[in-house]
This record gives structure tokens, sequence and C-alpha cells, in this order.
């Protein structure tokens, strides 16, 4: 079963109630973005064990991404041109032998 909407908080329904609508939408908006900044910060922040401990905790290795390479997601990261600049130069070779001769 899906679980209901959070009601809206008091501020925003007065400003529904007065015919301001915009004015409820950027209040909403403004307690949605600190409410989900004040949950950030408390992910970032250590909690527990580990927090009175901070040496005992494992080290993190992070996994090399394409962003490190300036690279978009999915995006592969270009070969070697050398291989195929040669091969149209010996292509040119070829078909100016074939029709200069």
């Amino acid at each position: 079963m899906a679980k209901p909407p959070d009601p809206l908080p008091p501020e925003v329904m007065a400003a529904f109630e007065r015919g301001h609508p915009i004015e409820a939408i950027k209040l909403l908006v403004r307690m949605r973005a600190g409410s989900r900044a004040a949950a950030q910060s408390r992910a970032r922040r250590p909690a527990g064990p580990a927090a009175a401990n901070p040496v005992a905790s494992p080290p993190v290795h992070r996994k090399p991404s394409t962003r490190d390479k300036g690279l978009s997601p999915g995006e592969v990261p270009r070969s070697n041109s050398a291989f195929w600049g040669w091969m149209v130069v010996a292509l040119l070779t070829y078909l100016a032998y074939r029709f200069l001769r």
C-alpha cells in the first residue's frame, strides 16, 4: 500500500487560502530545500563508535570513474587514432598507385 504524502505546512496552506499560489510554492520549495540540507549534513556527520575513534574505520578507496577523465557517463575513451591515420595514408597511396599507373 502506498504511503500518504506529507501534509503541507501551515504557512503554505495559509498562502493558498489567501489566494497566493506562487507565494505558497516558493515557501514550500524553501522549506523543502532547508530540510534537504539538514538531512545531508546529518548524513555527513559520523555517528556511533566509528565517530569516537576515526582511526578504527577502514580507508575508503574510490573507484576511478569516467568523470575523472572528463568524459560523460557512458562515454568511452577514444582509442589510439595513429593506427587509423596510417591506414588512411596506406589507402590513399594504394588508390594513387592504381589510378596513376
